[in-house]
């Protein structure tokens, strides 16, 4: 059986260390292809380029320099630079974490949305860590996950957003999603000429989190996993909805 094709990607840049120390840690498990910017798309979500040309460059040794976002690079390596069907999309490593609500702005989530768009197994990694970064620890533990992953599979639709603690790991805890606990500033500051400007900036009070969540598991120094799916119909709403425009007549207002 040949060996599975494992791809990579991230919303930092292809020459981010991060992507460089995961790439290293999969290599072992499978042909790794890398599509990632060239440049850093950091909170990009799942914005896709349309009123311009993408372009990309052949970097060699299988990895490629994609002038766009994460979900563009996931879109063309898939529809067009690879050989075969991924077995894998695996993004990251990020540095800083992608927890509660940062997942819906996350670069990094989105490339692996943009897997399991297409029903590939997909999993997005971070550190909680912005400077002086352990990448090697991070990447050991997605490895690890990313073995499990190919050996179980996941369910169609499925990705794991994994959150990896900085310093010393107590555990792994499979984890939802945190309810809100963030909150966003926007601290002013001046120019030379004295005109305002805003920098947004985001508090977050850890000891609001929620029990079983994903921004608690990271704060009792544990590998956060938590499974995502990207169908996003409220299902419970249906049938309420339903009565609710049984008679509605589009025609009549």
């Amino acid at each position: 059986m040949p060996p599975p094709l494992i791809l990579v990607t991230n919303d930092d840049g292809i020459d981010a260390p991060g992507i460089r120390a995961l790439e290293q840690s999969l290599a072992p498990l499978g042909r790794i292809r890398t599509a990632a910017p060239l440049a850093e798309q950091s909170a990009s979500s799942r914005r896709i380029t349309l009123r311009r040309p993408i372009r990309y460059v052949d970097l060699g040794d299988g990895r490629y320099g994609i002038d766009g976002t994460p979900c563009d690079c996931v879109m063309m390596a898939v529809t067009l630079l690879l050989d075969q069907r991924p077995s894998l999309v695996v993004s990251g490593i990020n540095p800083g974490p992608n927890l509660g609500e940062n997942i819906y702005y996350s670069g990094t989530v989105a490339a692996a949305a943009e897997g399991a768009k297409y029903g590939i197994p997909s999993m997005a990694v971070s550190v909680d860590a912005r400077r002086d970064i352990d990448y090697g620890a991070a990447a050991r533990i997605a490895a690890a996950i990313v073995s499990r992953t190919l050996a179980g599979g996941l369910a169609p639709g499925v990705a794991l957003n994994v959150n990896v603690p900085a310093g010393r790991i107590a555990g792994v805890a499979v984890t939802r999603q945190c309810g809100k606990i963030s909150r966003n500033l926007m601290v002013e500051t001046r120019d030379p000429w004295n005109r305002a400007y805003y920098w947004m900036h985001e508090d977050v009070p850890l000891w609001e989190a929620e029990e079983g969540s994903d921004y608690a598991a990271v704060r009792e120094g544990r590998v956060s996993v938590t499974p995502l799916r990207f169908e996003m119909t409220a299902e419970a709403e249906l049938d309420g909805l339903r009565r609710e425009f049984r008679d509605f007549d589009p025609n009549g207002c």
